[in-house]
């Protein structure tokens, strides 16, 4: 097959990375409905968290001083005066030589400044012997301790997580601004796609992309629209584009390869886009396309399964990510050494799948080898490595980053 003049990865990202993308849209939604949704705004604290002192531990609130050196022979004693249950008001002092007892989470009464653990003293009558002493604050979580007052607690971009959302819920939040989710077309292309409902007769194959690159694409927090199945013909390819119009942006499987049967790059032309690269030098996944069409960005994807979700993973992710605005993203790696040597060929960046397990303290990561159409090895890999492409390989005990699937 003969391509356009293949650009490098860095160039390609470079180019997918300065695609002018639309201002984004916002929307208010409840904290409940807020996980994985990136933040339109900055989220600041309207109170202390938490709003009193509050005790960590079952025990007695008293103040430091009285029970230095205090000791399982020679134990402080101190009037044991009251207490404070958990989601009690307190009016409680606790004066010199005095203890009130406090349970987990409890208000802390006034002139305390320590809890003592409930098991490190002894009740008696009407007093409490204290064994052992404790430094001032201990086992005290004090008002503004977690969060204060004023303080930029979440920032415009940030990916919300369960524990933002615990965050939110502690001051009283419940809703947010967020961007609006990106909206992607997606079009499978190929005489040879049939539904995956269908039994494919000699000759086709079910239509696997849609799924893989559907589930990666809500998984980074878009919303997938599935167009359809086009025909390995102009006509066809460009009426699935048309209906793709509206959309934020485009991504087609299959038909990228430069051969007699494949339209996407003519489609792509004859409706006024521009191609703005045609081939990556990467394996796999060289045939890649991205245009521009109707000032969207449009992608061709290879068709062969690995190919196609792994040129995701790589480029079209970045691009998502802007177009959240998200800010801070995050890409899971673990470092660990390889099992085997991993041959490559000089000036290509190569992909290799990757099993990871973990032996004496470290993880020794296994290349796994397929070829570009062989779905299940993508199932069996806990991730992949890239070799880059001014090396001629990997040797075995080397360490690697490897980009983790889950």
């Amino acid at each position: 097959m003969e391509f356009l003049t293949a650009v490098t990865p860095g160039e390609a990202l470079g180019i997918i990375k300065s695609f002018p993308l639309p201002k984004r849209k916002r929307l208010r939604v409840g904290i409940d409905q807020a996980l994985g949704r990136v933040l339109a705004e900055e989220v600041v604290a309207s109170d202390d968290i938490p709003p009193f002192a509050r005790s960590l531990v079952d025990g007695f609130a008293v103040r430091v001083k009285d029970i230095y050196g205090a000791r399982e022979t020679t134990p402080a004693l101190l009037v044991a005066k009251g207490e404070v249950r958990v989601g009690q008001q307190t009016t409680l002092k606790v004066g010199p030589g005095e203890a009130v007892y406090v349970a987990t989470g409890a208000m802390l009464p006034e002139e305390a400044d320590g809890v003592v653990m409930q098991e490190q003293t002894r009740r008696t009558t009407h007093d409490i012997e204290v064994t052992k002493p404790v430094h001032k604050g201990e086992n005290i979580c004090f008002q503004g301790e977690d969060i204060k007052r004023g303080t930029k607690v979440l920032a415009p971009g940030k990916r919300v997580s369960a524990f933002d959302a615990g965050v939110l819920a502690a001051l009283g939040i419940d809703e947010v601004a967020v961007y609006a989710l990106p909206e992607i077309a997606l079009i499978s292309s190929g005489d040879e796609i049939v539904p995956i409902d269908v039994l494919p007769p000699l000759g086709k194959v079910r239509d696997i992309n849609r799924y893989t690159v559907s589930n990666l694409l809500v998984s980074a927090g878009c919303a997938v629209h599935f167009i359809g199945i086009a025909a390995d013909r102009l006509d066809d390819i460009s009426a699935k584009l048309q209906e793709a119009r509206d959309f934020d942006v485009i991504i087609l499987s299959g038909g990228s390869s430069k051969g007699e049967s494949d339209f996407v790059t003519a489609a792509l032309e004859t409706l006024g886009g521009k191609l703005l690269f045609h081939g990556i030098n990467v394996r796999p996944g060289k045939p890649t396309i991205f245009g521009r069409l109707w000032d969207k960005p449009v992608f061709g994807l290879p068709g062969h399964p690995v190919s196609c979700s792994l040129i995701v993973l790589r480029f079209v992710l970045p691009m998502l990510t802007s177009l959240k605005g998200e800010t801070d993203p995050r890409q899971q790696t673990v470092r660990g050494r390889l099992g085997a040597n991993v041959p490559s060929s000089y000036g290509i960046e190569e992909y290799v799948r990757v099993k990871l397990a973990f032996v004496e303290g470290d993880w020794v990561v296994a290349p796994l080898y397929a070829k570009s159409s062989v779905i299940s090895m993508l199932a069996k890999a806990d991730g992949y490595i890239i070799v880059p492409e001014g090396s001629e390989g990997l040797e075995a005990g080397e360490e690697v980053e490897v980009y983790t699937f889950g």
